[in-house]
């Protein structure tokens, strides 16, 4: 072998081992690495290398005790061998094994040279096995489970602390002992047979059984050992006697009229969860037997079922909150199953749980009847407020009566405007009042204005007096300059009734409903900093409501009165509407002392309040006549509308219903506008306008109707046709020309 071949095995050799070589020449201060120490240490080829920049890359002690073998080499020619610990200019941290010794020249010492070696990997392995050896050793001193070894000679030769407990034997007393000496009672049961057959076969085995002079039940579990047996224990005493108390629990959630459901928790939302017990109303209630729900997923379960929330959402609020509630409807047996559900999570061995049970009842009947007692309820007091409301219609229609009568026999013109304005004055409140039994049958949007709650009070209370019996005195109390508020004035008006219908049922015999108006500065239940409110309060003089029940009254179709007297949705709904214009409402209650109810609506940033359009002076434009065709199978509406049309400078044509109006539209040249009334035999008005404004793109359409907007628009291509709310007025059909004329 050449001088070449042996450099190349010593290089191949040095990079196996990560071994390199180092030279340090004392006067010129000059050391010298091989090609693995720059790499070892990510330093170029070209830096310089000083002894103290070679000692740099030592960290802490390693550093100190590299530094003392260097200099006791060069003062005594003492050779070093170290495990260290070192750092790359990178950052990586190394262990190494540095060698170092002295070259002489007549007597002296010119140089150092040796070797250094990364050992990192050797140094982890023995790291990880001197800390394996500890922890194995920590384990079996600390593991709850008892254990302990035995010789070839049935010998202790080791017994941890567990084993101490429920053996109730000094571990130093046992050991070096034989077992069926100190435990003789073992001999000749499954103890003895099961241990020695492990020695014998050298295979583990595992039993339970009971050792009465210990009086406990013990899971064993015996495997071979190099040196004889190894015995691991546990007391299970109580999980037997828990697999009792699960025998019976089982018989009596089988016997449950409620179904129940568990379900094993997996990675994944809820849907993935597999049913791993179902009781037998389980079974029952979904026609099946517990071997085929217990293949299921409760994706499977509940595929044909719409839960409310979704079981997305129940999943994550078991995690959070730890209970959840929900109604999952169904079809079964060609009807559709309401069920009401609760899921609560079964706590595990950690702090998070491993399964989930859900219990269900079958309310369809329940709520059947519940909704047939509602509607009882809801009809019988739209039965009751028909007398007032219709007594308010009377009136209303006696005034416009008299005043067309009067103006026929007038002919003084101020006069006659007068009574015109009575007349139209006494058409909006009748606008208004139906716009509230909208409002209270929930028909109508909630439209926040800015509004004068003072003049709202004042406008509906005659409305309320309606509402309550005469044995109980309302009185009003209203501050002075308050703020103007945003409110939807018939939700308003819904809710305001809502709360005294309450207060009205509290009191027995006489007493007295007192409705406050006042501003107040305090904050919102979930917010800290103060702001100004109007407070509507309505405070009685009646029964009460106890303490305990006072969190419950806003929760729908809860009620404090007896079955068939309220339907506990008044509350509910008034909570409902002041969350949905930023306010709230509270309640104070003492019994036999009254209640208090206070609605608090936020001071609208802004004063937007307007004349409203009856006001303002109708103005014809000299402009293009349009033609119009209207469409009402009351005949006497349609002619008044086409007469105000006439007078805004239209012709005008009249259909009764949708069939007469596609002739019409058929054979006329020249339509511009639609205006029909919603509801007609036959073709309804929503219909018509969307055929025509398909079939005929320029004829605009507008719909009439004393339903809300929203009532009668129920997909996208209605957003285009205009709505006029009966009773139509000549400055509603006004700014419909106008606005024709503009898009034209």
């Amino acid at each position: 072998m050449d001088q070449y071949d042996e450099l190349r095995l010593l290089r191949g050799a040095c990079a196996a081992s990560q071994t390199g070589a180092w030279y340090y020449r004392i006067g010129e201060d000059v050391v010298e690495w091989t090609q693995l120490l720059y790499d070892l240490f990510a330093v170029s080829q070209g830096a310089e290398l000083t002894l103290e920049f070679a000692l740099s890359f030592y960290l802490g002690e390693s550093r100190q005790r590299v530094v003392e073998a260097v200099k006791s080499c060069l003062s005594e020619g003492k050779p070093w061998k170290l495990d260290v610990q070192c750092q790359s200019t990178e950052g990586r941290i190394l262990w190494a094994r540095t060698i170092g010794e002295a070259i002489q020249e007549n007597g002296r010492i010119v140089a150092l040279q040796g070797a250094f070696q990364d050992i990192s990997r050797e140094h982890a392995a023995v790291e990880e096995r001197l800390c394996a050896q500890a922890e194995l050793s920590f384990v079996f001193r600390t593991m709850p489970d008892g254990f302990f070894l035995l010789d070839r000679d049935w010998r202790f030769t080791f017994v941890n602390a567990a084993a101490e407990q429920m053996l109730r034997r000094d571990p130093t007393e046992l050991v070096g002992e034989n077992i069926w000496d100190e435990f003789p009672e073992a001999c000749g049961t499954i103890f003895e047979d099961t241990y020695r057959a492990v020695r014998e076969t050298g295979i583990s085995r595992t039993f339970q059984a009971y050792f009465a002079p210990l009086e406990a039940w013990f899971e064993v579990s015996a495997h071979p050992a190099q040196t004889g047996v190894a015995v691991h224990f546990r007391n299970v005493t109580r999980e037997v006697g828990e697999q009792r108390d699960l025998r019976l629990f089982r018989a009596a959630i089988d016997a449950m009229t409620s179904g129940a459901i568990i379900l094993e928790q997996r990675p994944g939302d809820m849907n993935s969860w597999p049913v791993v017990y179902a009781n037998a109303s389980a079974c029952r209630l979904w026609n099946s037997e517990e071997r085929v729900l217990r293949g299921m997923t409760l994706h499977d379960l509940f595929a044909q079922a719409v839960c409310s929330p979704d079981l997305g959402q129940i999943g994550e609020d078991l995690v959070n909150s730890g209970l959840c509630n929900f109604e999952a409807q169904r079809p079964s047996s060609g009807r559709q199953m309401i069920l009401d559900c609760v899921a609560v999570p079964l706590p595990g061995h950690g702090t998070e749980y491993g399964h989930a049970v859900i219990l269900m009842d079958d309310v369809t009947e329940q709520r059947r009847v519940q909704d047939e007692r509602h509607r009882s309820e809801r009809l019988a007091l739209v039965g009751q407020m028909a007398g007032g409301v219709s007594h308010d219609f009377n009136n209303l229609l006696a005034v416009i009566l008299g005043n067309v009568e009067l103006l026929e026999l007038t002919t003084d013109p101020s006069e006659a405007r007068i009574l015109i304005s009575e007349a139209r004055d006494a058409v909006m409140r009748g606008k208004s009042l139906n716009d509230s039994l909208l409002a209270f049958a929930g028909k109508s949007k909630l439209t926040p204005q800015t509004a004068d709650l003072g003049m709202f009070l004042q406008s509906v209370a005659p409305f309320v007096r309606r509402a309550i019996p005469s044995r109980i005195k309302l009185e009003l109390a209203v501050d002075e300059n308050l703020p103007p508020v945003l409110i939807d004035t018939a939700m308003a008006e819904s809710c305001l009734l809502n709360v005294a219908i309450n207060a009205r049922e509290a009191i027995e015999g006489t007493g007295t409903i007192r409705l406050t108006l006042d501003a107040v500065e305090c904050p919102h239940p979930s917010r800290e900093e103060p702001q100004t409110w109007v407070r509507l309060s309505v405070q009685d003089t009646g029964c009460g409501i106890p303490q305990q029940m006072q969190e419950q009254v806003f929760e729908p179709f809860f009620t404090t009165r007896s079955v068939g007297q309220g339907s506990g949705l008044g509350l509910s709904r008034v909570r409902g509407y002041l969350e949905q214009i930023g306010g709230f409402v509270t309640l104070a209650s003492a019994v036999e002392q009254g209640t208090t109810v206070a609605m608090y609506f936020p001071v609208a940033p802004v004063d937007t309040r307007i004349a409203e359009p009856m006001d303002q002076p109708v103005v014809v434009s000299p402009r293009k006549r349009l033609k119009a065709l209207v469409v009402d199978d009351t005949l006497a509406v349609a002619r008044v509308v086409a007469r105000m049309l006439n007078t805004l400078g239209c012709d005008t044509l009249i259909a009764s219903n949708g069939k007469e109006a596609r002739e019409i539209i058929d054979r006329e040249t020249g339509l511009d506008l639609l205006i029909s009334d919603v509801v007609m035999p036959g073709e309804s008005g929503l219909d018509l306008a969307r055929a025509i404004s398909r079939t005929y793109p320029n004829i605009r359409a507008a719909l009439m109707s004393g339903y809300t907007q929203d009532e009668i628009r129920t997909d996208e291509g209605s957003e285009a046709i205009t709505f006029l709310a009966k009773p139509v007025s000549r400055v509603q059909l006004q700014t419909f020309l106008e606005s024709t004329r503009k898009s034209g």
